[in-house]
């Protein structure tokens, strides 16, 4: 095996770690009530509107900015995953 492809393969574990840990990270993601509607507060005034307020909470969590967090989370780890298949089916080639 090739110094470069060794390379490659530690580069692919080291993807799948942070891979992995994305993905788990996004299972746990929860932002509160609290802190989604500071938020919208910030971001409408940036923008220089009112803020909307609507949400819907669970258990004290508001769910659409916890369904964009872990979506953030989500996308993380299959761009990580990505990387790391992309190693593994070149290192062998080299």
């Amino acid at each position: 095996m090739s110094d470069i492809a060794r390379y490659l393969t530690m580069a692919s574990i080291a993807f799948g770690f942070l891979s992995a840990g994305s993905w788990l990270r996004a299972s746990f993601a929860k932002v509160s009530h609290e802190v989604a509607m500071e938020q919208r507060r910030k971001d409408a005034l940036k923008r220089g509107q009112e803020p909307n307020y609507a949400s819907v909470s669970l258990d004290g969590w508001d769910m659409s900015a916890t369904f964009a967090a872990q979506a953030k989370w989500n996308g993380l780890g299959a761009f990580f995953a990505a990387f790391s298949i992309l190693f593994q089916a070149v290192a062998p080639l080299l």
